[in-house]
């Protein structure tokens, strides 16, 4: 039966893999080969989201996979070397996204708390709505067997510290925070106080108090944003 099973899945699979390459209708547009590589591309690093999100990395083997993505193993492999690669592109991925749409939502904010409430804001709402926080957990836990994982972990913490250090040069140009602010050191401490709130998320579960936590994270990084007094004639 087990047998049964597994090769009606492989068939299924592989119908499914057939409906995206399938020549098109007369009437249709016509699917290159780099927008159906481009699609199957997606649609096995969504499905390995997933998968290691609810296994970890150890957890999950590529056949589960390709059974969240809906093809088959041998797809995968096509697309990826590994799946180390696929886990750190996963990652990637998720660290542009995120950059990405807090940029797009800081830029139409005027006022400097408003600003980082808004930062703030996106970064808890996607941790609780997205629980992207389990992939960097993954990640972590890999840190001392695998150098390329740590490697990426690094980017991260450079990006995300590369995103603090915009935002405090921004407000001292705005004279929104002192001239003298030590931007290296603002922007090390953002980066370590975010990564602590995703070990904080993990440990509190369901316990997790998202307002407090955004609280915490305004007041100790709003004390950068100190309107500059005009000098006195």
């Amino acid at each position: 039966m087990e047998r049964i099973v597994g090769l009606r899945d492989r068939a299924r699979q592989a119908q499914n893999e057939q409906g995206f390459i399938k020549e098109a209708s007369p009437n249709a547009v016509p699917r290159t080969d780099l927008a159906h590589a481009t699609e199957m591309r997606q649609r096995i690093m969504d499905g390995a989201h997933r998968a290691f999100q609810a296994g970890g990395y150890h957890g999950t083997s590529v056949p589960a996979i390709a059974a969240e993505s809906d093809v088959s193993v041998g797809l995968i492999y096509r697309y990826f070397a590994s799946k180390e690669e696929l886990f750190l592109t996963v990652c990637k991925a998720q660290t542009d996204q995120h950059m990405s749409e807090l940029a797009m939502v800081l830029a139409g904010i005027d006022d400097p708390l408003e600003r980082l409430r808004a930062a703030i804001d996106r970064f808890i709402d996607s941790l609780l709505d997205e629980r992207w926080g389990s992939i960097v957990l993954a990640a972590w836990a890999e840190t001392d067997r695998n150098p390329r994982v740590r490697d990426l972990l690094l980017r991260i913490c450079d990006q995300d510290r590369g995103f603090a250090a915009m935002f405090v040069r921004d407000a001292m140009a705005r004279g929104e925070a002192p001239p003298d602010t030590d931007v290296e050191a603002v922007s090390l401490a953002a980066a370590l106080l975010l990564h602590g709130t995703i070990a904080h998320q993990a440990e509190h579960g369901a316990r997790f108090d998202a307002d407090a936590a955004r609280r915490a994270l305004v007041t100790l990084l709003g004390a950068v944003l100190r309107p500059v007094s005009s000098p006195t004639t």
